[in-house]
């Protein structure tokens, strides 16, 4: 038989992990990912167990929500996060209707498992059209986003209510600790929010989007969110003996909050990845944390 050479010239050239990583970002797929993770938090929190459909029609939402986002904000993608833009770039077709498919598919699967749960998830939907496109213009109120604040709290409140109200469905009518985990997810997501801002600064200036960075400066919104972020201590301890099995998973997320604020809110330049990596994975970081947390508490208990 002859012997195959195969020249050193023709490599197998595999991804680099920054490649994967920058994909995931740009294609909002590790977004979707992340809020599946959040999904099983607020699910554990609650102490309910969710079914697989839920988390896919919540992944599928998430994807779809934020692919149409990168559809929209091309101009201030332009300058803000030039890789969404040229990703998005030649391909807004194909990706407007993967995005249209995975919200319809996310109802469908929602509506499977409840119909409160596809109410549910026509919020995030619902407030992103109302947050991008300039639909009550005839009433005399401009595009939703451009209006001071509006725009944290839509995309705080959409990440909130279908963390906080999904799991809700397998609830046997104790809804005490809704009180935290909405109030919860809110503030740390409206923070989240705010950490991005500070870096799309000059494009959302340039653009006339009034954030709060723009508005107040990069300095008084530091000592804002760490303020904002101080007053879940407070809501925590009110609530401390309905988490107490999970409150150490709860401080650690506190800390972890301290730290990207006072890390990522400041003027200097830091890379995107990073950024993206730390804060938009922050429930994907929880999720392992809650990982070993949980795999440690059933081997002491068997001690």
């Amino acid at each position: 038989m002859g012997t195959i050479i195969i020249s050193k010239n023709r490599r197998v050239h595999l991804p680099k992990i920054g490649d994967i990583i920058s994909f995931l970002m740009v294609s909002s797929l590790f977004l979707s990912i992340d809020g599946v993770l959040m999904l099983c938090l607020s699910s554990l929190l609650f102490g309910v167990a969710l079914k697989p459909i839920l988390l896919c029609a919540m992944f599928l939402a998430v994807y779809s929500v934020y692919s149409l986002n990168r559809l929209t904000d091309q101009e201030e993608d332009a300058i803000n996060a030039p890789e969404r833009s040229t990703f998005v770039a030649g391909n807004e077709r194909f990706l407007l209707a993967i995005a249209v498919v995975s919200y319809i598919a996310a109802l469908v699967l929602g509506w499977i498992e409840s119909p409160f749960a596809a109410l549910v998830l026509l919020f995030p939907i619902i407030s992103g059209i109302a947050y991008s496109k300039n639909i009550f213009s005839a009433f005399g109120i401009p595009r939703l986003k451009d209006i001071f604040l509006v725009k944290s709290l839509i995309v705080a409140s959409s990440w909130a209510v279908c963390a906080a109200f999904l799991p809700m469905i397998y609830l046997s009518g104790n809804f005490t600790k809704l009180g935290f985990i909405f109030p919860f997810f809110f503030i740390k997501m409206f923070i989240n929010t705010v950490l991005f801002d500070v870096r799309d600064v000059v494009g959302d200036a340039l653009n006339d989007v009034k954030t709060i960075p723009v508005v107040i400066g990069i300095k008084k919104t530091r000592q804002f969110l760490l303020i904002l972020q101080s007053s879940i201590l407070v809501w925590l301890a009110l609530f401390l003996d309905s988490f107490s099995r999970y409150y150490v998973i709860l401080i650690i997320s506190m800390i972890y909050g301290y730290l990207y604020i006072i890390y990522f809110c400041c003027e200097n330049e830091h890379n995107g990845v990073l950024r993206d990596v730390l804060v938009d994975g922050e429930w994907i970081i929880t999720g392992v944390l809650v990982w070993i947390y949980s795999g440690i508490d059933s081997y002491l208990a068997l001690i």
